[in-house]
């Protein structure tokens, strides 16, 4: 009766120390998506309202998360995660001090082109944006997955993504 008491404490001991890790993996998930999404509401909000005050906003919170996820260390020296949210980021802040701030000289000086000059201009930069995007987000989503599934938890859908697409379609 005590080995069988034993084994049922180990038992519980090994399952509350996985149970510790999955914790801590879904943690170390979410301290990441909480970054992309305050970027990703950074981004809606210069989509909604293009100008100098909204793009330094997401200059500024793109930098900013760039320099959390640059604290992290790899979870349990699995790094796919970790460096593919580096690369989305440094994306994030490329565009940010580039293409957004075409963008934004495009639409505040629209006088400067006929209409449909200046939808060519703007849908040419948003494709190219997009373009770029693409590998970037389905690397950081395949890597999001597999760590998931590594670590025994289930991802849920992110709100933002739909309300970032909706606002491509728009533009």
């Amino acid at each position: 009766m005590k080995q069988v008491f034993y084994l049922l404490i180990g038992f519980l001991c090994i399952t509350n120390m996985y149970a510790q890790h999955d914790v801590a993996a879904i943690e170390y998930n979410n301290k990441i998506v909480n970054e992309q999404t305050k970027i990703g509401e950074a981004i809606l909000s210069f989509s909604s309202n293009p100008n100098a005050f909204s793009l330094a906003k997401l200059k500024e919170q793109a930098e900013s998360s760039m320099s959390i996820i640059k604290k992290m260390k790899a979870y349990k020296d699995d790094k796919q995660l970790l460096s593919a949210a580096k690369d989305m980021f440094k994306f994030y802040i490329s565009i940010s001090k580039k293409d957004y701030k075409e963008l934004l000289y495009l639409v505040e000086n629209k006088e400067k082109y006929e209409s449909n000059e200046l939808t060519k201009k703007l849908n040419t930069l948003v494709k190219n944006i997009s373009a770029k995007e693409v590998p970037l987000d389905n690397a950081f989503q395949s890597a999001q997955k597999k760590f998931a599934e590594k670590y025994g938890f289930t991802l849920q859908k992110n709100d933002l993504t739909d309300k970032l697409k909706d606002a491509t379609k728009e533009n």
